[in-house]
């Protein structure tokens, strides 16, 4: 990684101070007087619709109202606030106790508030909210979860619950008990095209600024199936590359197509390090198919259900042969179902070329349960392909 640039998961409105020190990122605002550039032909014209809800109560020409103005009017509704409360036990200094005489005191401790805030988009009539899972998550603040309060588009405020989390996946799914929500339309096929234009649609600096509508912002689609691994055991893969400004209190708000659709939970920045934490243009979401089984996962089972492949690699390993040699193969598992036989040798997995155990185990790492893993690989020197539909592990029975 450049030593310039920082990955950096979009951090929470925490406090006054810190927003004060960060540099808003410049982008168009649907409804603002700076002019949207004219959608490509690849995501439609402007469409002349009635302007429902007109904030400035005036009459805007046909013109004016673009595809972007459109999309944004459907999706906008189905982006809400989130503001997390927790409680920490911290460890604080006595400025009465700095003299070494009084060492036999000990560390003082106090338990302090804290909130933060993100965004997350609305799922489902049902209540379901996407999110990221370091929005709710302790991250680097910690501390035991008090509460979750839910803004919406139209103001009304709602206690939330937290349905699962998968800290892998950055993802989360949190639930309120509320009548007429509005649903995001959500993209149906990952049909996304490099260049076309996007908006990003959350709530950086939520309460500091005082509205309970979103922020809006817009760019286009930079880049497709950008795949990152973290320190933190966090495995961004296929991400959605874009460079409509994305700044703090972002993170888990949505990404949508000039149709309207989500295509992605907006997730982490690159910052150019140092004072410079805002935004510089290079947004990273999660794609919403992968989002979506994510979430179906939490919501039914509470957790990400471990899979198995039944695959047993060679640990002795040709150096002068790229691929892992297949050592063996449960009976009946996933792998065995595939076609693959002991022997052969796996050269590729989902498009990651394979030279060594560990690399089959990072790539494996993005997957989950009820997911298809295409596979090429070598049988005496014939070169194949087959994709491996992943199953969960079977749990070990107890013994009484």
């Amino acid at each position: 990684m450049n030593t310039k640039h920082s990955l950096h998961r979009i951090p929470l409105a925490g406090s006054l101070a810190c927003f004060a020190a960060l540099t808003m990122g410049t982008a168009f605002a649907a409804g603002s007087s700076s002019p949207l550039p004219p959608a490509p032909s690849a995501v439609g014209t402007p469409v002349p619709v009635p302007a429902p809800g007109n904030p400035n109560g005036s009459n805007p020409s046909d013109a004016r109202r673009t595809a972007i103005v459109v999309a944004t009017e459907k999706a906008a509704p189905s982006v809400a606030s989130i503001t997390v409360r927790r409680t920490a036990v911290v460890a604080y200094g006595n400025p009465f106790f700095q003299d070494p005489f009084f060492d036999f005191f000990g560390p003082q401790y106090r338990r302090k508030e804290m909130s933060s805030l993100g965004s997350g988009v609305i799922i489902s009539r049902e209540g379901y909210i996407l999110t990221n899972s370091h929005v709710v998550g302790g991250g680097e603040q910690g501390g035991e979860l008090e509460g979750i309060t839910v803004t919406l588009y139209d103001g009304r405020q709602f206690q939330a619950k937290l349905v699962g989390a998968d800290g892998a996946n950055d993802l989360a799914v949190i639930k309120v008990q509320a009548p007429d929500l509005p649903v995001a339309s959500i993209q149906e096929k990952p049909d996304n095209l490099i260049g076309e234009w996007v908006v990003a649609i959350g709530n950086p600096y939520g309460y500091l600024i005082g509205d309970t509508k979103p922020t809006v912002t817009v760019g286009v689609i930079s880049a497709v199936n950008r795949t990152f691994s973290s320190t933190s055991d966090i495995h961004y893969h296929n991400m959605i590359q874009t460079d409509a400004s994305i700044n703090p209190g972002n993170s888990g708000g949505a990404l949508i197509n000039a149709d309207g659709k989500l295509i992605g939970i907006n997730t982490f920045i690159f910052t150019g390090g140092g004072q410079s934490q805002g935004s510089i243009g290079l947004g990273f979401a999660i794609p919403i198919l992968k989002a979506k089984l994510v979430m179906d996962e939490l919501i039914k089972y509470g957790r990400i259900r471990e899979f198995t492949t039944g695959i047993y690699a060679d640990p002795n390993l040709d150096e002068a042969r790229p691929g892992v040699a297949i050592a063996g193969l449960d009976r009946g598992s996933p792998g065995e179902k595939s076609g693959l036989k002991v022997g052969d040798v796996i050269y590729e997995v989902a498009g990651k070329r394979i030279n060594t155990l560990q690399d089959v185990q990072d790539v494996f790492k993005l997957f989950q349960v009820g997911e298809s893993v295409e596979i090429l690989y070598v049988r005496v020197q014939e070169k194949r392909k087959t994709s491996i539909l992943l199953e969960e592990k079977p749990r070990k029975k107890k013994l009484y």
